[in-house]
């Protein structure tokens, strides 16, 4: 009987002596499962704490302990004080969105450690919550779990670990996944080692450094960002008017993204011996305002880039010269510029043509029609050589780095041989950065009506060399041929028609020759140029600075 009246007035003195968060909800809540009293004592004494479930990690967290997480998963949002006080001062429920994020606040020497990535699993239910967040803690470590929402991905805006004034913060030999929209985002920190650890399909970013000092990330994969969005990643890092930065050791691949890193105001960053490959990169590898990156010994392989550098900054080696974009395209010319004989591949569906996009290759369709929305992956993952970019009311295919292509008919007969999109808002083939490229003997457009389209017929972006000969473009499809930043572009023989809001737009773009060409049933005008140089149709020359005509 004095036993028992013992543990219950320990419980008691326990409970009174921690001083409770705010509560958010502004309700009254008791924990519903706490560390048992009998073992309070001796985990305290040894500062070890091993947890099996979401109310017992909870009631773990403090200063100067090591909490143990057992194999499993644990979902905090399904926490018994979720969304009301958490029974502990060292952290509480902070209110997002659509739930609740657990916040540990002004921990000092903390280790939480899993049994191992995959095993051990921390998830948050909200997809406007954060999994994991810290504000003012020093000294803590996470090691050995991997962290995650709980909703599919794409889902999501809230992130996976957000650190807020913490210092000396270490995450080693953790799995941090999408949904989230950035696997580790630091805000004022100081002294972060992110180390052995993955982070992949997040949506946004991989790791976002603000106002921060001392940043080290060595021997981390981080994969498939912005691949489960309609839209891709933002960038792989994004650093913030921060300094000391290193990046080491990491392997980055199989990412689409607008820049492979992106800083601003970022006094010294080191990248060193990491291999990128297999990127598909929208913009700019390495957009930097106002800072130079410092690249040592990174390789890259079979990355599409459209270009290394941007506003006036770039990079520099160890010792303080200047790397260039031509000493950059040399790194990687023989990956995405191939060059060589083409292989001829006859194609009679949208699979076959699918799978024979690539360099140094010459399509030869044998079919009628080839409908892309009835491709097995239509809308699906990104291939080597083209994706599907996902437009207001379906997918459009989008044909990247295939060098030295040809797409052309079986016999010519132009009529006979029909490439066609069924969204209305889809180009119904995009080209970026591809050189040589030739198509001829096809119709191409939309199968909707015209006058109810968004999407035109061919766009070209950042190409060089390209023929366009003996093709139909018609509408539904706003214009016939598009083309933003290319060179040398020459249309022939072609039939353009029924596009509702003209013919051909080109913008910066020099090298063009337009000879023989049919425009008719147009809703704007026949040729429509801004910033363009070097033209000619049918032999004349034309202002192509500012140009609309007939």
């Amino acid at each position: 009987m004095k036993k028992c009246i013992c543990i219950l007035l320990s419980l008691i003195m326990l409970l009174s002596m921690t001083a409770c968060s705010e509560n958010i909800a502004g309700e009254t809540t008791v924990i519903a499962t706490a560390v048992p009293a009998e073992t309070t004592a001796a985990a305290e004494a040894e500062g070890v704490y091993t947890v099996s479930n979401v109310d017992d990690f909870i009631a773990a967290i403090g200063p100067d302990r090591e909490i143990r997480l057992e194999p499993g998963t644990y979902d905090l949002s399904t926490a018994s004080t979720y969304a009301g006080e958490t029974g502990n001062e060292w952290c509480f429920w902070d209110e997002v969105y659509d739930g609740y994020e657990l916040v540990i606040q002004l921990t000092n020497n903390l280790t939480i450690t899993g049994a191992g990535k995959g095993v051990t699993i921390l998830s948050a239910g909200p997809r406007y919550a954060q999994v994991l967040r810290l504000n003012s803690c020093h000294n803590v470590s996470m090691t050995g779990f991997t962290a995650g929402h709980t909703k599919e991905p794409g889902a999501c805006v809230g992130g996976v670990i957000c650190l807020e004034y913490d210092r000396g913060v270490s995450i080693r030999d953790v799995g941090l996944y999408g949904c989230g929209v950035t696997g580790v985002s630091a805000d004022n920190c100081t002294d972060l080692t992110v180390a052995n650890s993955d982070i992949y399909e997040c949506s946004y970013n991989g790791i976002q450094v603000l106002n921060s000092t001392g940043v080290n990330v060595v021997n981390c994969r981080l994969y498939d960002l912005g691949k489960n969005e309609e839209w891709e990643a933002s960038e792989v890092f994004n650093l913030v008017s921060s300094s000391d930065v290193a990046i080491s050791d990491c392997e980055i691949y199989g990412n689409l993204s607008q820049y492979l890193v992106r800083s601003s105001g970022v006094d010294e960053v080191v990248l060193k011996n990491n291999v990128f490959r297999d990127n598909w990169v929208k913009n700019t590898a390495f957009g930097t305002f106002g800072n130079f990156i410092t690249l040592d010994g990174n390789t890259f392989e079979d990355c599409l880039i459209p270009q290394w550098f941007e506003n006036g900054c770039g990079a520099v080696d160890p010792e303080g010269n200047t790397i260039t974009e031509d000493m950059m395209n040399g790194l990687i010319a023989a990956e995405t510029v191939p060059d060589g004989p083409k292989t001829t591949v006859t194609v009679t569906n949208a699979d076959e043509f699918l799978a024979a996009i690539g360099p140094n290759t010459e399509i030869v369709i044998d079919a009628e029609t080839i409908d892309f929305s009835t491709a097995k992956d239509y809308g699906g993952g990104p291939k080597k050589y083209y994706r599907w970019e996902d437009i207001y009311d379906g997918p459009a295919l989008v044909i990247a780095g295939a060098d030295n292509l040809t797409i052309r008919s079986k016999d010519g007969k132009t009529k006979n041989h029909t490439i066609n999109a069924v969204p209305r808002y889809a180009n119904v083939l995009t080209f970026v950065n591809c050189d040589n490229l030739v198509l001829s003997g096809i119709t191409a457009g939309h199968t909707q009506e015209p006058g109810v389209c968004a999407g035109g017929v061919l766009m070209f972006q950042g190409c060089e060399f390209v023929s366009v000969d003996n093709c139909g473009l018609f509408g539904c499809g706003i214009l016939g041929v598009q083309a933003e930043g290319c060179t040398g572009i020459t249309l022939r023989s072609s039939d353009i028609y029924e596009c509702s809001n003209g013919g051909v737009s080109m913008t910066d773009t020099t090298g063009i020759t337009i000879e023989k060409c049919t425009f008719r049933d147009l809703g704007g005008n026949n040729l429509m140029l801004s910033g363009c140089s070097d033209v000619t149709v049918d032999g004349e020359p034309i202002n192509g600075q500012n140009y609309n005509g007939r």
